[in-house]
């Protein structure tokens, strides 16, 4: 067998046993999170679905937060190492955030994730929590994605570690603003009102909800990954990203309406029927996530 040949498994094995390592501190994170829950009652005694997708998608966005830290250049197993596991941290912790503020601010009082996943088993929750845990994954992942400048120079490579930290938790912290006025402009716009529909176990509401996320926060991710060679040139890519998305999102819903089901109305489908069209709700979700992967190669 080749030197190469080895090396390549040996650098797999590595980076595997990382993703391991995350996963299981993640996992610890996660607990810690949900400590008033019995994770392992809900996943097993209870069955219980809707907490089965809420953690799925938690684990997705951490995948998705490794596959960032060890996309480009290695700097040696001890340094990706670090930056895995430091990376993974403020990743998880960014995550638990995102969820804290995804039931305090955008929903506010008005609904309560606990008893909705919980108590009531609504998969509709479900499918948006898990939704906002991939979007913030992914918001992660864009703004992890290239180098940052060096705002400490005097510190070296130091200097950069800090500035990639730095920057990461601003792109964040914008992406979640963005979210939710996205998601707040949606809510008004809507023929029917979300968190009533949610509340009666919509699950249809819940996926395409859910889909708006995941898709706007795509766009997103795509604006700010990179190297950032100029902050204009990264606003100027979030305008434009987020711009074209905020018109053809609606224009592809639309299209799904008037030519994938010429003979039926999605809102009819979705809502305003005594079991919503889960299979309606998947070909919006469809139009708004294939929307914005197209809109990312085609710029």
């Amino acid at each position: 067998m080749e030197k190469h040949t080895l090396l390549w498994i040996g650098e797999t094995l590595f980076y595997i046993m990382m993703f391991f390592l995350l996963f299981v501190i993640s996992r610890a994170l996660f607990k810690l999170r949900h400590k008033a829950i019995n994770i392992d009652d809900e996943l097993t005694e209870k069955d219980n679905v809707a907490f089965s997708i809420l953690t799925t998608g938690y684990f997705i966005a951490v995948l998705i937060i490794f596959v960032g830290v060890i996309q480009g250049e290695s700097y040696g197993y001890i340094e990706d190492a670090v930056l895995v596991i430091s990376y993974g941290l403020v990743g998880n912790l960014l995550l638990i955030i995102s969820s804290i503020f995804n039931e305090k601010v955008v929903f506010a009082k008005k609904f309560k994730f606990y008893k909705e996943i919980i108590k009531d088993e609504n998969n509709g929750t479900g499918f948006i929590e898990a939704a906002n845990f991939i979007g913030s994954g992914l918001i992660i992942y864009g703004a992890i994605n290239g180098k940052a400048p060096n705002l400490f120079s005097d510190l070296g490579k130091t200097g950069y570690y800090i500035s990639g930290f730095i920057t990461l938790i601003g792109f964040w912290l914008v992406g979640q603003i963005i979210l939710f006025i996205f998601l707040s402009v949606y809510k008004k716009i809507s023929r029917y009102n979300i968190l009533t529909e949610i509340e009666k176990d919509n699950n249809a509401v819940g996926i395409v909800y859910a889909s708006i996320f995941i898709a706007v926060s795509y766009l997103y991710a795509q604006a700010i990954k990179g190297d950032i060679i100029s902050w204009w040139l990264v606003i100027e890519n979030v305008l434009y990203y987020l711009g074209l998305g905020l018109i053809l999102l609606p224009i592809s819903r639309l299209f799904v309406d008037k030519i994938v089901l010429p003979k039926s109305k999605l809102t009819d489908e979705i809502a305003n029927q005594e079991i919503p069209n889960q299979g309606a709700a998947l070909i919006e979700a469809f139009a708004y996530i294939g929307s914005a992967v197209l809109i990312s190669y085609c710029i």
